[in-house]
């Protein structure tokens, strides 16, 4: 919930080559605001840092549309991105676009914690910051505001250097104005978000135990760009927060999507291969789960397996020991397993498309050259889903089917911005396509360019 909070409230100002002011009025409607966070994402997504982790994403998407209608965003989509970074962090951007770093896991022990950062989060997007944050700031220079957005760009991307730089060659004294309204929409948000997140059934304490966690951080993430601290300092708003919290009386909880052991065992798979220290404090043991992922990355899937299966029933059995047990059996062979976890998730979330991404690879293992018909329809429903195109890539390198990898990697590159890379595969894809097939799917991926162009 820090730095990349309001990465998008002034990210936009010099949209691509940081040249050209972005208006507020381009943010001043629901629809102007969806438009610009796409094309945003599309311009940073190479440098994010995506996670491509179908069911971290699906799970992100359940728990932010459990929210969302605590919220006033009409019927704005919500693009989950679940990120590869270990910072504690969270943000939004304009349009729906909700990331999430896999380092919060790291200090987040239960899902009414992540739904409190969510919750916060949601707020910003709600009380609509961005729009009203850019409005506060165009009464500063065009020159300023690159500044700004390029030293936003620079932190979320991780290049440190390349934010001091800037820092050190533009107008810090004017970016430090330019910031100080931060605090009292964070302020908003939280008091927002945690209202949100008592409607959702879910216990207003949570956002106190984020806002610790974000106190404890504070003075020594801020410590080498001191005058970038947007924030006011956890204990601050801690304070406004538990006035709030004694005010409101929570009775009407609801079942979480995970339970806590699932949730666990979730954080668990998320916290792999990063720095855990003792007051991490996991609920469960998380030592043989990263061993049996330590194994499957170095693609000893037999050995990974039979750990697997030495862990205790009631953790095999969560909805993320069902997602590993899927990825080792179809690596193992033993498909018919592999066929029943799937169908156990399939059943528990229907919307899911974690499901059909592993019955693509089940299908790859089995070489059998089908695809599943349930991929194509989600593609036309959820093309924005990058995974689900990165699943048809592997088929049709598996099967040597060069048409839909040029389908898809036409949609990948677009997802990406690449336009030209975009519409070099699209015409590599009209060449080699069977004429005995439907030609829609590659209709659908020109309007999308054309669309993408029009922006």
């Amino acid at each position: 919930m820090r730095k990349l909070l309001f990465l998008c409230l002034l990210i936009g100002s010099v949209a691509v080559d940081r040249s050209q002011a972005l208006s507020a009025d381009d943010l001043a409607t629901r629809e102007g605001e969806i438009v610009f966070g796409q094309a945003w994402l599309k311009s940073i997504r190479s440098r994010l840092g995506e996670r491509i982790d179908p069911f971290c994403i699906d799970l992100l998407e359940t728990w932010l549309t459990r929210l969302k209608n605590q919220f006033d965003l009409g019927t704005m989509p919500m693009t989950a991105l679940c990120l590869n970074n270990q910072d504690f962090n969270a943000f939004a951007a304009p349009g729906g676009i909700i990331g999430m770093n896999r380092g919060v896991y790291l200090d987040l022990k239960n899902e009414s914690e992540v739904m409190a950062v969510l919750a916060h989060e949601l707020a910003h997007l709600a009380q609509r910051h961005h729009y009203r944050g850019l409005r506060n700031s165009e009464r500063l220079s065009t020159g300023t505001l690159a500044t700004l957005a390029g030293v936003f760009a620079a932190i979320a991307t991780r290049q440190g250097q390349a934010a001091q730089s800037l820092i050190l060659g533009g107008q810090a004294a004017n970016a430090t104005s330019a910031l100080t309204y931060s605090r009292e929409y964070e302020r908003e948000a939280d008091r927002i978000g945690v209202d949100a997140l008592q409607n959702a059934g879910y216990p207003p304490a949570a956002m106190s135990r984020v806002l610790q966690v974000l106190s404890e951080k504070q003075s020594q993430a801020t410590r080498d760009l001191a005058f970038l601290s947007t924030h006011p300092l956890g204990i601050q708003r801690q304070s406004d927060l538990d006035a709030r919290v004694a005010q409101l009386s929570f009775s009407e909880a609801r079942a979480p999507v995970l339970s806590n052991r699932d949730f666990a065992m979730f954080r668990c798979v998320q916290t792999e291969g990063l720095p855990i220290s003792v007051q991490t404090n996991p609920t469960i043991d998380c030592q043989p789960i990263h061993k049996i992922l330590e194994h499957y990355r170095d693609e000893k899937f037999q050995a990974a397996l039979s750990l697997f299966d030495e862990l205790p029933k009631m953790i095999r059995s969560t909805f993320s020991g069902l997602d590993i047990e899927i990825a080792l059996t179809i690596k193992s062979g033993d498909f018919d397993r592999a066929t029943e976890a799937i169908d156990t998730i399939a059943l528990f979330f229907p919307s899911w498309l974690q499901p059909s991404i592993a019955r693509v690879d089940l299908t790859i293992a089995r070489g059998v050259p089908k695809l599943p018909r349930e991929l194509r329809d989600q593609m036309v429903q959820r093309p924005e889903r990058l995974d689900l195109w990165r699943a048809l890539a592997r088929y049709a390198q598996a099967f040597k089917q060069d048409y839909l990898l040029f389908e898809a990697r036409g949609w990948d590159a677009l997802l990406h911005g690449k336009l030209e890379a975009s519409k070099m595969q699209l015409s590599r894809a009209r060449k080699a396509w069977p004429k005995t097939l439907n030609q829609r799917p590659l209709q659908s991926l020109e309007a999308a360019i054309k669309q993408t162009e029009s922006l």
